[in-house]
C-alpha cells in the first residue's frame, strides 16, 4: 500500500505591479514554486520578470515507431500565471552546445526572441501555451504554460471540496461523487487518478499537475492502466486549469458521459497508448485553449457503447509524436449497438505543432458507423512530419471504410458523409513536397460522399484541385470538392 506524502511546498504569489515606458497596465503575476521534494530541471532554467520558476522534466518520446517497451526521454516544462507584460528568459545548461538559434511556437504568436550569449529572451502579453525550440532541433524543446490569472477559486472549508495543497503527494485513487469539486493548487504534484463514475455536477480545477509517473507503463507486467482523469457514464463535469503529465497510458477519458466542458487543460504523454483527449460513445464535449503532446492519438472520437454527438475542439495545441493528430475511429461500434452515429463533430482553430507519423487529420470508420456532419475549421499544420513505421501510411488527410485489427463489426460497414475542411494550412513537410491524401469506400452501400475542401494551403501554395492536393479516391467515395 502506498504510503501518503504530506510535504508542502510554500506557492509563492506575488502580485507584481510593473511599469514600463511603452504599457500603462501593471503586470499581475502568480509564480508557483514546486515541492521540496523535487528539483527543479538540470536542463532548463526559466525567469520570468526576473524572477526564477521551478522547471519540471516531463516524459516524452521521440521515437515513431511503436515499441511496446520503448524508454521514453524527458523535457522540460514551466508554468505561471499572468496578465499584462511578461518577459521570459531561458538559459538551457542540459544542452550539449549552447544555444545559438530559438523558434517561439505557434508561429502564429509572432514571437522573434532575441538570442545572445545562449540565452533566450522575449515578451508575451497573452496567456496561451509557448514552446521553445533551440538549435533546430526538438529535442529539449520547453514547453511554457503561461496561464491566466485563476478564478472563483473553491473553498477549502468547503465540505464538497477536496482541496490539495502545494506539494507533492500519492494517493489511492479519488473518486468524486455528486456535486463535489476536486481543487489541485499551483505547485501541488498529485500521484494519483481522479474518477467520476456514474456522478453529475463536478469540478476539476487548478493549477497543478496530475503525474503519472510512480507507475509502470500499463503494458509491463504486473502494471494496468491508470487513467489521470476518467469520466465514465456522468454529466455536467468541468475540468481546468490542471496539467497532466507522465501518465502510463490514456490521458483524459470520458467514457458515455454527457455535457462535459474542458479549458486550459494541459497534457504532456511519452508511453504507450498516451492518447490525449479520448471520448467514447459521447454526447456534448467541449475542450477549449488546451494542449496536448502526445505518444498516440492526440484528439480523438470513437464509439464504445453508442452513439457519439455534439464533440467541439477549439483553439488547441496538437503535438503528436506517434499515430494521427485528430482521430476519428477505428472503433466506431465496439458495443455492437444498433444504428451507431459519430456526428455533429467540430475541429476549430487547431494548430499541430508537429506531426511525426500518421495522418493529420482522419476517419477511420473501422465498424458500421454512420460519420456525418464533421467539420474542421482553421486547421494550421506547422510541421507536417509524417514518418517512422507507418509505412506508406504518411497522408496528411485519411478518410477509409476498412476492416482493421481494432474491428469488432467485420461482416458489414459503415459510411461517411457530409465533412467540410474549410482552411487547412501547412506550413513545413518534412521533404519540402506536398504530402498525399487518400479517401476509400468500401462497396456501392458503403460510400465516402460529400467531403467538401475550402482555402487549402500547402507550403505557401494555394490548393484549388484534388491532384495538386495528391489526394487518392477509389470508386466508391462520390462527390469529393476541393475550391
Amino acid at each position: 500500500m502506498k504510503k501518503t506524502i504530506l510535504l508542502f511546498a510554500l506557492c509563492l504569489l506575488l502580485i507584481l505591479p510593473a511599469a514600463w515606458a511603452r504599457a500603462e497596465q501593471p503586470t499581475l503575476l502568480t509564480l508557483y514554486e514546486g515541492p521540496r521534494t523535487m528539483q527543479s530541471s538540470q536542463t532548463a532554467a526559466v525567469t520570468v520578470n526576473g524572477y526564477d520558476l521551478f522547471v519540471y522534466d516531463v516524459m516524452v518520446n521521440h521515437e515513431h515507431i511503436w515499441n511496446a517497451n520503448t524508454q521514453p526521454t524527458t523535457t522540460p516544462m514551466t508554468y505561471f500565471d499572468f496578465e499584462g507584460r511578461a518577459e521570459v528568459e531561458i538559459r538551457m545548461p542540459g544542452l550539449p552546445q549552447i544555444v545559438e538559434s530559438a523558434v517561439v511556437q505557434p508561429y502564429a504568436w509572432g514571437i522573434e526572441p532575441e538570442v545572445q550569449g545562449g540565452a533566450v529572451r522575449f515578451t508575451i502579453t497573452q496567456p496561451g501555451q509557448y514552446t521553445v525550440v533551440f538549435n533546430g532541433s526538438v529535442n529539449k524543446a520547453l514547453h511554457i504554460f503561461a496561464n491566466p490569472l485563476e478564478t472563483d477559486v473553491p473553498d477549502p472549508d468547503d465540505p464538497d471540496v477536496f482541496y490539495i495543497g502545494p506539494g507533492e503527494w500519492v494517493m489511492d485513487a479519488i473518486a468524486l461523487t455528486d456535486n463535489q469539486t476536486l481543487y489541485l493548487s499551483g505547485g501541488a504534484v498529485l500521484h494519483s487518478i481522479i474518477s467520476v463514475a456514474n456522478a453529475e455536477n463536478v469540478r476539476i480545477c487548478g493549477r497543478g499537475l496530475i503525474d503519472g509517473s510512480d507507475y509502470p507503463a500499463w503494458n509491463q507486467p504486473g502494471s494496468y492502466a491508470r487513467v489521470p482523469i476518467d469520466l465514465n457514464h456522468s454529466k455536467n463535469v468541468t475540468v481546468e486549469g490542471i496539467g497532466i503529465v507522465n501518465s502510463n497510458c490514456w490521458n483524459f477519458n470520458s467514457y458515455s458521459s454527457k455535457n462535459v466542458t474542458v479549458d486550459n487543460v494541459k497534457i504532456i504523454s511519452g508511453r504507450q497508448n498516451g492518447d490525449g483527449f479520448t471520448f467514447q460513445s459521447c454526447v456534448d464535449h467541449v475542450v477549449t485553449n488546451s494542449f496536448a503532446r502526445t505518444w498516440d492519438d492526440s484528439l480523438v472520437i470513437k464509439n464504445y457503447s453508442g452513439s457519439t454527438k455534439g464533440i467541439t475542439f477549439k483553439n488547441m495545441q496538437v503535438w503528436t509524436d506517434l499515430a494521427q493528430s485528430m482521430e476519428i475511429g477505428y472503433e466506431t461500434d465496439k458495443g455492437l449497438t444498433l444504428d451507431p452515429e459519430i456526428t455533429d463533430v467540430l475541429f476549430e482553430d487547431i494548430t499541430v505543432l508537429y506531426n511525426f507519423h500518421k495522418p493529420v487529420i482522419s476517419i477511420h470508420n473501422s465498424d458500421d458507423a454512420f460519420v456525418h456532419g464533421v467539420t474542421y475549421r482553421n486547421i494550421t499544420v506547422e510541421n507536417a512530419m509524417m514518418q517512422g513505421d507507418n509505412g506508406n501510411n504518411k497522408e496528411l488527410i485519411e478518410m477509409t471504410l476498412q476492416n482493421s485489427s481494432w474491428s469488432t463489426v467485420r461482416d458489414e460497414f459503415g459510411s461517411i458523409d457530409d465533412v467540410l475542411i474549410d482552411g487547412l494550412t501547412v506550413l513545413n513537410t518534412v521533404d519540402g513536397k506536398i504530402p498525399a491524401s487518400r479517401l476509400a469506400g468500401q462497396g456501392e452501400d458503403n460510400r465516402i460522399t460529400n467531403v467538401r475542401l475550402k482555402n487549402v494551403s500547402i507550403l505557401s501554395e494555394p490548393i484549388t484541385d484534388l491532384k495538386t492536393l495528391k489526394l487518392r479516391t477509389n470508386e466508391f467515395c462520390e462527390n469529393i470538392t476541393i475550391e
